[in-house]
């Protein structure tokens, strides 16, 4: 897993991830965005292309991230995903909270 450096936005941020997200990263990904989310302010635009992999444990700390953001009044905006994200979050029902946005990635 790699997350690059974020990119401004007018009304945010995005950070671009790559590789598996499994039980093994899922712990450094969610640190890593809870760190993240510490230091900038906005919307985040999680760009999800590359990732080849995605397993409940991950998904969790996206939904953490997206509680957090929410409640400081911010949205978290998914963009890119390919097929394996794409169907954890039919299969999860987190496609009716968190649609994929094609037109930001």
């Amino acid at each position: 897993m790699n997350i690059t450096d974020p990119q401004p936005r007018a009304d945010g941020h995005a950070l671009h991830v790559s590789g598996r997200l499994d039980a093994q990263t899922a712990a450094t990904f969610r640190s890593t965005l809870q760190a993240h989310l510490a230091g900038h302010t906005g919307h985040l635009y999680l760009n999800l292309a590359d990732v080849s992999f995605m397993d409940s444990s991950a998904l969790a700390g996206v939904v953490a991230t997206l509680k957090a953001l929410r409640a400081r009044g911010d949205e978290l905006r998914l963009t890119g995903a390919g097929p394996a994200v794409r169907e954890l979050l039919s299969l999860t029902l987190l496609d009716r909270v968190l649609p994929l946005r094609e037109d930001l990635a």
